[in-house]
């Protein structure tokens, strides 16, 4: 009963919806608020649980870290993290002093995923895909790329090009790594409290004797910050579409659509080919042509859009080498992360939604129920044992 009322709650858009879902296909009649009870009472079991596996693993010694808990280890193991934005409702003190962005707040999602791929003598897709030199499309990517501002570039841009009809299946990129298996990783707690959680879900999966190993994450210092601590013998990896964006703006800075996309196609492929060195010294010219930005200058202006990109490829170079990435048979997105944060939005976001203390235990929750690997299978299993001390033995037929 306890696990239907909390998957209920996890996989519902409210806990009103889940004593609806409830009553109507399992007919259990209970009232919202009695699910959103049991959901966090277990959220905050799987809590306490999470809890002690990082402490365990904190505890243990560094050569200790580099061993394996579990016989299957992945072929490559890619570890990526991202953030995301949440309403709460502060309580008590941290309620006389609002935030200047109102209620929101940040919260941290990680993927632990397993892989497949083959590595390859060269470079398994040396062309830039057609995707990435669409008009429509990158206009699109550029728009919802946070913190980046291409609103007058995407509107000059040339209009997007005829769609495939819909029977038509997408070209599978040579060499593009298959996932297996995901595990996913949600808190509202610091960067600080958010790596050791993370890394404790790799160790456990056995990453940390895989022969392949990336990690892969925006441009943002804590998450770099995470990788050297935790991760720092895994490839660090750039997302490539953030990049990409980046590119995209200071190519159409300053210049008509035509000549500014055909800058940028030229621009992306020297990305895509690890030949970063070319666009920094193409950069530096065009930071010469327009002059350095003003401090009071507008963040839409071309000399700044020149130099937000220049500064972020000069300070990200060291991992942008997509060919060798690609011959190794490594993911060069962090769209898996992007898409769990999307997912894990789906419950815990919404401009009438608002949390307190409720807000870690569903993040758990959600995470887990998001999870490949068998975490709430085991929880479930041996719940009883913790709760008493004794095993649950099954009565056989």
């Amino acid at each position: 009963m306890w696990e239907k009322v909390t998957y209920a709650a996890t996989q519902a858009g409210s806990f009103e919806q889940a004593a609806r879902d409830l009553w109507k296909l399992a007919e259990l009649d209970i009232s919202d608020q009695r699910a959103r009870r049991a959901a966090l009472h277990i959220g905050q079991e799987r809590v306490t649980l999470r809890d002690a596996e990082s402490a365990a693993y904190a505890a243990l010694s560094l050569p200790a870290r580099r061993t394996s808990p579990v016989d299957q280890v992945p072929q490559v193991a890619c570890v990526q993290m991202d953030g995301g934005r949440l309403q709460i409702r502060e309580r008590g003190a941290d309620a006389a002093q609002p935030a200047s962005d109102g209620c929101w707040r940040e919260m941290k999602a990680g993927c632990c995923l397993s892989m497949v791929s083959e590595v390859s003598a060269a470079d398994p897709c040396p062309q830039l895909p057609e995707m990435f030199v669409d008009p429509g499309r990158m206009a699109q990517l550029a728009r919802e790329i946070k913190g980046f501002s291409a609103d007058a570039a995407a509107e000059e841009s040339p209009p997007p090009e005829a769609e495939p009809p819909p029977d038509e299946e997408p070209t599978e990129r040579p060499g593009r790594p298959h996932p297996l298996a995901r595990s996913v990783i949600a808190t509202r707690r610091s960067v600080e409290e958010f790596g050791p959680l993370l890394a404790a879900a790799a160790w456990a999966r056995g990453f940390a004797t895989a022969l392949r190993k990336a990690f892969v994450a925006d441009g943002s210092e804590a998450n770099w910050g995470v990788w050297r601590k935790y991760f720092s013998d895994y490839v660090p990896i750039l997302d490539f579409i953030h990049a990409l964006c980046y590119v995209y703006a200071a190519a159409l800075a300053g210049r008509a659509a035509e000549e500014g996309f055909r800058i940028y196609r030229k621009w992306a492929q020297w990305m895509w080919s690890g030949q970063v060195d070319l666009i920094i010294a193409a950069l530096v010219e065009r930071q010469q042509e327009l002059g350095a930005p003003a401090e009071d200058e507008s963040e839409t202006s071309p000399r700044v859009q020149v130099a937000k990109t220049l500064g972020y490829l000069q300070n990200q170079r060291q991992r942008m080498r997509y060919d060798e990435y690609r011959r190794q048979g490594l993911p060069i997105t962090s769209s898996y992360v992007e898409s769990t944060v999307k997912q894990i939005n789906r419950r815990m976001k919404g401009t009438e939604k608002f949390w307190s203390q409720g807000a870690e235990p569903m993040l758990t929750l959600v995470a887990d129920h998001l999870s490949d690997t068998p975490v709430l299978h085991r929880f479930w299993r041996d719940r009883h044992a913790r709760l008493t001390g004794l095993r649950c033995y099954h009565q056989a037929a």
